[in-house]
């Protein structure tokens, strides 16, 4: 019997190394396209008193390097700053910054999606790229990086977005294991949902098929929207390389606090939840029953040996114990950093291991806030 638990418990260590995110491999097709066969670009930004965001961020991407061309296009929602100031500024300096504006009596209708409407509808060109004021491309080769899948076959394009260094270790390792399974789903099957900032999709597919028509009373998810309601397998690509990438600045704690609440409500409403969301779910309960096996190994020879059964049994179950926790910490962890070194997130190696476990831990408590928080706030009919 101790032999058997010796070994359940050293292969169940073995097993959750390999049942584990940061193991499996997120890597885009690295395809090369001739600068001459990218298409012509309208990149899409839809802002709410955000002036000091687009000071800060636009000029990053009117100054992109994309001979086939490009245009900007700023919807803008409400502005009681001086957002219109900063915009007429830029305009004045870049010719292909375009401006519009909301309708202010629009009701009963999320203005985040009807903003995104009304900028696709205004954009000249097939393929847009969807991102946020508060985004900030990571080099001038952003276009070129996430255009160059733009192909026959495709529909859509999904880039990886991670937020600067002011923000906490914990939310770039959220962050960061959360677009793993979101770019790998894509990658692998059809696309689940995308996190805010870096989506490129046709204009033709989002007209065609009614845009958000199903789901404009929904305050937020606009990306997740998109991607669920258009993908189908195989016309989702994903764009990893380091020139793709958008960094978001660190959320505050009001907007981490609204971002997972927003999106318990949005994935309420999302087709393929289940199977979806099955790896995450599987990955975080066989780590937590790894960890289980090993504390039961260890308290199971304490009880042998108050028993009095002798000291062999004993001892072989705390070294077992011993054995697959270090097996268990040390490689998980050399793996974690592998996966953070690819997306160069510098987060420390000590941190990996509690981030790890307590990550549905803190999604249970969101979940909690959810449930007693007011659904009303998540929609714009009141009813």
């Amino acid at each position: 019997m101790t032999i058997i638990i010796c070994a359940i418990v050293i292969v169940a260590a073995l097993i959750t190394l390999i049942i584990n995110i940061f193991f499996r491999k997120v890597e885009d097709s690295q395809d090369v396209i001739d600068d001459s066969s990218l298409p012509c670009l309208s990149v899409l930004l839809t802002v709410q008193d955000n002036a000091r965001e687009l000071e800060q961020h636009l000029p990053a991407l009117l100054t992109q390097d994309y001979p086939a061309g490009f245009e900007v296009i700023v919807v803008v929602s409400k502005s009681e700053d001086d957002t219109n100031d900063v915009l007429k500024k830029l305009s004045a300096t870049y010719p292909n910054l375009y401006t519009t504006f909301i309708p202010d009596s629009s009701r009963y209708m999320s203005r985040k999606k009807l903003a995104v409407t009304l900028g696709v509808k205004a954009a000249r060109h097939e393929w847009i790229l969807m991102t946020e004021a508060n985004c900030q491309p990571a080099s001038n080769q952003w276009l070129k990086r996430m255009a160059r899948h733009c192909q026959d076959t495709t529909d859509m394009v999904m880039g990886y977005t991670n937020y600067d260094e002011e923000a906490s270790d914990y939310q770039r390792f959220e962050c960061l294991q959360e677009q793993r399974y979101l770019l790998r789903k894509a990658q692998r099957g059809t696309a689940f949902r995308c996190e805010p900032g870096n989506l490129l999709f046709r204009k033709s597919m989002f007209l065609d098929n009614r845009g958000f028509e199903g789901n404009l009373k929904y305050v937020r998810g606009e990306y997740d929207f998109i991607v669920n309601k258009f993908a189908e397998k195989g016309n989702t690509v994903i764009e990893t390389s380091p020139e793709a990438w958008m960094i978001e600045d660190a959320p505050y704690k009001k907007t981490w606090k609204n971002r997972h609440l927003y999106l318990m409500e949005t994935k309420r409403h999302l087709a393929r939840s289940f199977c979806s969301l099955l790896p995450y779910r599987l990955d975080s309960i066989l780590m937590h029953l790894n960890y289980l096996l090993i504390i039961g190994c260890a308290c199971y020879g304490y009880w042998l040996m108050r028993q009095g059964n002798g000291m062999t049994e004993p001892w072989m179950l705390w070294g077992t114990a011993i054995a697959a926790f270090l097996i268990t910490i040390i490689l998980r962890m050399i793996i974690a950093k592998k996966a953070c070194k690819q997306f160069n997130e510098d987060i420390p190696f000590w941190k990996i291991i509690p981030f790890e476990i307590s990550r549905c831990w803190r999604n249970l408590i969101w979940r909690i806030r959810y449930i007693f928080s007011d659904k009303y706030n998540f929609i714009c009919h009141k009813v």
